[in-house]
């Protein structure tokens, strides 16, 4: 018995991440940072040749160390004392590494002329892969599963929505008791991933009474380990599975090789459904393109929808540079973390597709400022300036700042005006999201303070 069921698994990746966002330690980002490096592959960025971009940060980095060792500390011109805190940097957060790279780098690619070209492209590959999806309804359930699993992996799925839906739509009816593990697990996978309740009894026998499963086969030793981190509180079977799996998988890699023994190694660290795809995206392409069974559509229209996908991000990052280096955070906080492209790329593997590009600029500005009130609050506030400035947030008011030093006043001002821009984004009917974004903030200051007295 089967319901479809409404997971939107990405909707709550998102809140999750805002509500890790609102923790009062400062290091909670650097460490996710730190745990994620793994699995960002600078081929990402494909067009953005990183020689010429490395060569510029080796130019920018002596002329920062200059302005850094000069910069002055700001005065208040009312009472002309000096703020000493502004030329500290507690934490040794060091610079960032892209600086405003972005706001002036222009890749090759982008010429109108390019991007029509590209466009036009993408469109005829899209109608053929389309075509081969509605198409493969003659074709075997393995076949047919591969297919989705591979559009899934190349970053590809969201062009397919409706032809997805509706192959799968047809699957889910599939009778897969005279099935191999691996094209029931695929089928488990795919289902519950795209929001249907499917029953893990389909794993049983499969099962002996020891609690082992009847394979050695590492190929449907992986499918079966990720299928079954898709698992919810109390499915026995999905829990021996990913121990039996686990143990076979660490005993089968050191015998294994090329792609397979990548994917397994992979996997052991983390499991398939819990990987950022737009990051692995390009090093499947090319592990697909070795396939016997490639499809040359799909091959073509991955390396192409990566390009077009790689110039709008580029685009988005020049719009959250401008804004950020409006923020002067290397003069006026010099002891926050200037990480704005890491934020965007957090965002990113929340959302990659384009149609998701103002809810990522949004958030990036969001997850940023909460970055310079984790650090305020940590690295330069006074208890009694905290204090002050969550009441200030709370009442979202930048007049009753007048006794705050002028760091936390052209921070609260920013800050307003930068929750202001994202007002004036949003249509009238989406407007009522804006007291719930600054309910968050005043939250979050609030859980400062909290860790302050206590």
């Amino acid at each position: 018995m089967m319901t479809a069921f409404s997971l939107k698994s990405r909707q709550c990746y998102g809140s999750c991440l805002l509500a890790t966002a609102a923790s009062p330690r400062p290091s909670i980002f650097w460490r996710w940072r730190q745990q994620q490096q793994c699995n960002f592959h600078p081929s990402i960025w494909g067009a953005v040749q990183f020689s010429p971009f490395w060569r510029w940060r080796q130019q920018q980095q002596y002329s920062q160390v200059e302005q850094q060792s000069a910069q002055t500390l700001h005065y208040d011109n009312r009472d002309e004392k000096v703020d000493d805190r502004l030329g500290k940097n507690p934490c040794n957060f060091h610079p960032s590494i892209w600086g405003d790279f972005f706001l002036h780098y222009s890749n090759p690619a982008a010429s109108s002329e390019q991007q029509t070209w590209m466009a036009e492209r993408a469109d005829k590959l899209k109608e053929e892969v389309a075509k081969m999806i509605a198409s493969s309804v003659t074709c075997s359930l393995h076949q047919r599963l591969q297919l989705i699993h591979v559009l899934e992996r190349l970053c590809l799925d969201h062009l397919f929505e409706e032809e997805i839906n509706d192959a799968l739509i047809q699957i889910k009816t599939n009778d897969v008791s005279d099935c191999d593990l691996h094209t029931v697990a695929m089928w488990f996978y795919l289902l519950r991933k795209y929001g249907y309740r499917v029953i893990p009894d389909v794993f049983l026998r499969f099962k002996d009474e020891e609690g082992c499963f009847f394979t050695n086969n590492p190929m449907d030793l992986l499918s079966l380990y990720n299928a079954a981190h898709l698992r919810t509180h109390g499915e026995t079977i999905l829990d021996e599975a990913i121990l039996f799996t686990r143990r076979c998988l660490k005993t089968t890699l050191p015998s294994l090789e090329g792609s397979l023994a990548r994917e397994i190694k992979c996997a052991l660290e983390i499991p398939l459904p819990r990987r950022v795809r737009i990051y692995e995206s390009k090093y499947y392409i090319s592990t697909y393109e070795k396939e016997a069974t490639v499809h040359e559509s799909v091959l073509q229209l991955a390396k192409l929808n990566s390009n077009i996908m790689q110039l709008h991000h580029q685009k988005e990052l020049r719009i959250v540079t401008s804004w950020w280096k409006d923020l002067e955070i290397e003069s006026r906080f010099p002891f926050a973390r200037d990480r704005i492209v890491e934020c965007y790329l957090w965002m990113l593997g929340v959302y990659f597709e384009p149609c998701h590009s103002r809810g990522r600029i949004m958030l990036t500005m969001v997850i940023s400022i909460i970055g310079i009130l984790d650090d305020m609050y940590d690295s330069y506030g006074t208890s009694e300036e905290c204090e002050l400035l969550t009441k200030c947030l709370e009442r979202w008011d930048k007049k009753a700042a007048h006794d705050l030093p002028e760091c936390m006043k052209f921070a609260l001002g920013k800050i307003l005006d930068s929750y202001q821009t994202i007002e004036q984004e949003l249509a009238h009917e989406e407007k009522y999201r804006m007291p719930y974004l600054k309910a968050f903030v005043s939250y979050l200051s609030h859980l400062h303070i909290s860790s302050i007295y206590h």
